[in-house]
């Protein structure tokens, strides 16, 4: 298989309060959000004597709309420190500055600034007080069994940058079998990167390092069957990701990680746990994918926040997310995907801030997303193919959205739980072979653009949208083969409420705009 070099990004997002703007034709956009941003102290450890134009880190901020603007408002000492202004990474501008003996903590602060939004930011490095002898200065590529031996024999207990053990950046096969010439080294000034390595078994030779300050990659590694060697390693706001180590049987070893920027597990054939992430409380974004014998999150029953969403797809054997039940602040997205054993998702009932869009699709054994318990608005909801869910409960909250879409769930029988809905933007109803009213829909005043009801073949009438005010764009009603009664859009129909196409087809009736006004709106 040739190997994917993954690019992490980090990016922390904030929800923001969504409230509905308006009902009229003119409105496109149901959500109106109001500008804030998300900023966090900064604090990193670094080893002293680094040189000019370092990257110490980036500040971690985010705002919902709109773009952020960085600048240094203080520094201690004076001139030791530069900022990008629009990415926020900090550098060394004075490499002198950076000594141990002299300046053992650096400190500052910085202002991120949206329009006129601003938030202060807390600057904090600490030094390691190193033999500089003992520092190799830069990104070390170990690309054979040779380069490993040759690079321990300088016994480095530091590298500033990168180390690189494999050939992945390469796309070549390595033939490193043996970490141990490297038990002296004790940081990594950036990333860990082990990749493409068929005969490497486990990470011995690296026990002692206690910090890595960027990334840790552990990637096709298809012999290595444990990363126990990592025990000692932490690091705040690390990017963490594990793919196609096909041996892999957990990531007992990373318990000392705590704030991710970033964590992705994917394609790991033979990984049963997660449990050395169990001290993991906060990171931007979750991918969790294709691991065939993972059976559930345990690991992750300490998160709190997950600001850049969770994606968790593909797990064939995940009977339950039950182990993020203490999360409560959840950012961007939540996409559950093709999970085939996966019942329910109960664990996120504890959710008190909701992402934007959700994706519930292609689960065939989920019956219940009675999680979603505590959502009240979004931008998207999409409930797509899942075959054993007979019902919405969990969306019973649910008042207003950009855009629902319910397509292709067999078993679904009503839409009951949306009996609280408003309003939305855009609705779609399409393929659910046994949904047998539109009762649930009884309170919806105001689509403000589409409704489309496609491809449901046990509706006989549109009782339901009794009450709908407004259609702004479109009306789509197909291929429902026993609809019969379109009388409940007489009302609305009368006020002009449908400001666009009127598009009725391939129904067991099909009446014009003007008999349903006339009357004619049933057989």
């Amino acid at each position: 298989m040739k190997p994917q070099i993954i690019k992490l990004i980090p990016v922390i997002s904030l929800l923001s309060f969504i409230t509905l703007l308006s009902c009229s034709k003119d409105n496109d956009d149901p959500v109106s959000i109001q500008t804030t941003i998300s900023a966090y102290d900064f604090s990193q450890v670094i080893d002293e004597g680094i040189p000019a134009g370092y990257e110490i880190g980036t500040l971690q901020a985010s705002t919902n709309q709109g773009s952020l603007s960085f600048s240094l408002t203080n520094q201690n000492p004076e001139g030791a420190l530069s900022i990008d202004a629009a990415t926020g990474k900090l550098k060394v501008a004075n490499p002198s500055l950076f000594d141990y003996e002299s300046h053992p903590v650096i400190s500052g602060s910085a202002l991120v600034t949206n329009e006129a939004i601003s938030e202060n930011i807390n600057i904090t490095i600490t030094l390691n007080d190193i033999n500089e002898d003992n520092v190799y200065i830069g990104t070390i590529n170990l690309r054979s069994q040779t380069e490993v031996d040759a690079f321990g024999a300088n016994n480095y207990t530091h590298i500033s940058e990168t180390l690189n053990i494999g050939k992945y950046l390469d796309n070549q096969i390595s033939d490193i079998d043996d970490l141990s010439p490297l038990s002296s080294l004790t940081s990594i000034g950036r990333n860990l990167i082990v990749g493409l390595n068929p005969n490497l078994q486990n990470l011995q030779g690296l026990d002692n390092v206690s910090q890595i300050r960027g990334q840790i990659v552990i990637v096709q590694n298809e012999s290595l069957t444990t990363i126990q060697s990592l025990s000692k390693a932490s690091g705040l706001f690390l990017s963490v990701s594990i793919f196609e180590n096909d041996n892999l049987q957990n990531l007992d070893g990373l318990e000392k990680l705590e704030k991710l920027i970033d964590l992705n597990i994917v394609d790991n054939a033979s990984l049963k746990n997660i449990n050395g992430l169990s001290n993991v409380n906060r990171t931007n974004a979750i991918y969790v994918s294709n691991n065939p014998q993972l059976t559930t999150l345990t690991g992750l029953q300490n998160l709190l926040k997950a600001d850049g969403g969770i994606t968790i797809s593909d797990n064939s054997a995940l009977v339950n997310i039950d182990d993020l039940s203490n999360l409560i602040i959840l950012g961007d997205h939540l996409s559950i995907v093709e999970n085939s054993s996966l019942s329910n998702i109960n664990g996120i009932e504890n959710v008190m801030m909701w992402p934007e869009n959700i994706s519930i699709r292609n689960n065939i054994s989920l019956q219940s997303i009675s999680g979603l318990t505590r959502i009240n608005n979004a931008k998207s909801i999409s409930i797509l193919e899942n075959p054993a869910l007979y019902s919405l409960e969990g969306l019973e909250n649910l008042t207003t959205a950009s855009k629902i879409s319910i397509n292709d769930n067999e078993s679904l029988q009503n839409l009951n739980q949306l009996n609280n809905l408003k309003s939305v933007g855009e609705l779609k109803l399409d393929g659910n072979e046994n949904l047998n009213n539109l009762d649930g829909l009884s309170n919806l005043e105001s689509v403000i653009q589409n409704i489309r009801i496609k491809n449901n073949n046990a509706i006989t009438n549109l009782n339901g949208l009794q009450n709908l005010i407004l259609i702004g764009e479109n009306l789509y009603i197909e291929n429902n083969s026993l609809l019969t009664n379109f009388c409940s859009l007489q009302q609305m129909l009368l006020r002009n409420g449908l400001a666009g196409n009127y598009n009725v087809s391939n129904n067991a009736y099909n009446p014009t705009k003007q008999d349903i006004i006339d009357g004619n709106c049933s057989l």
